[in-house]
């Protein structure tokens, strides 16, 4: 089953400071917006298409996701899936620009919608007079309470299949040729972890790091460059002025051929979280860690609670 993460979307009371930073020193283009949101483009969005919906709200949250897919039968196939297993449905609007919707609850209480979406003719718009655009989004990376029940459901109700995992504390779960779509990480409370937005290569990589470092728009480089050990990315993380963690990625794995990386564990250890072991990171801090974990999703926790 093949999906890709299409947007996601972050709520927060200070969502409209956020755009500027993710659009003069991300990379970024806005798309449109309304009362209460406005939409971001990447690279390869074409049209009004977005990658990112920033959502003025009272409470910092995740909002909602979407995975998406290009091929009709799939999306109907994912569809009857979800619903022959019960899985909690809200009752919602689907998102602009897709065909069809459906929004479900997943364990932890988030808003997930997968959709159809058909491959756009219309032209990519021009960006070669704009430097370093990332692609698209590349994953989300989740904090939850329950690791292994949070995966099951994933697995089980979305299709989705697990690529490896980091010891006890780290699972990764992918549904395209990439090393992970999806990865859920073991913590105190769910949250957001970071989303990370995939640059071309290089050069370009470096040269987006220079640009975010010296943000006017309160944004704040904290963790990288370094390479992962889990996907072989190499990373630098960055706090948007909503306190979200965003990274710029590059030069992972692909994967066209499920034999050619059969399932591991990788060991918790330094070189997992970076092969070259700070050299140009520096090490992770208190400051990054903490970012990572976030403030507790107050919509996740409701749905816990409730």
């Amino acid at each position: 089953m093949t999906m890709r993460l299409h947007h996601v979307a972050l709520a927060s009371p200070k969502a409209a400071d956020a755009v500027d930073f993710y659009t003069e020193d991300w990379g970024l283009r806005e798309t449109g917006r309304d009362d209460s949101s406005v939409r971001l483009a990447a690279r390869t969005d074409h049209g009004e298409d977005y990658s990112l919906v920033l959502v003025t709200a009272e409470e910092k949250s995740v909002h909602h996701f979407c995975l998406v897919c290009d091929d009709e039968t799939t999306y109907e196939r994912l569809e009857r899936r979800i619903r022959d297993k019960g899985v909690e449905i809200v009752d919602s609007p689907a998102c602009a620009g897709l065909a069809r919707s459906i929004r479900v609850r997943d364990i932890d209480g988030r808003l997930v919608e997968v959709a159809y979406r058909p491959p756009s003719e219309t032209p990519a718009v021009e960006e070669e007079t704009r430097d370093a655009v990332p692609l698209f989004p590349a994953h989300i990376v989740l904090n939850t309470t329950e690791l292994e029940t949070t995966v099951d459901w994933y697995t089980e109700n979305l299709g989705m299949k697990v690529r490896d995992r980091r010891a006890t504390k780290m699972t990764f779960l992918y549904c395209n040729r990439d090393h992970h779509t999806i990865a859920f990480a073991q913590a105190q409370h769910a949250s957001l972890n970071h989303l990370a937005w995939e640059m071309p290569e290089l050069n370009q990589f470096f040269r987006s790091i220079a640009r975010a470092s010296k943000s006017g728009n309160g944004g704040e480089k904290l963790h990288g460059p370094g390479r992962h050990g889990p996907g072989e990315y190499i990373f630098c993380y960055f706090t948007d002025p909503m306190g979200f963690v965003c990274e710029y990625e590059t030069d992972g794995v692909k994967v066209d051929d499920e034999a050619d990386y059969p399932y591991r564990v990788h060991e918790y250890s330094p070189e997992s979280i970076d092969r070259w072991l700070g050299v140009l990171s520096g090490g992770t801090s208190h400051r990054f860690r903490a970012a990572a974990l976030g403030e507790p999703d107050p919509g996740v926790v409701y749905s816990r609670s409730s």
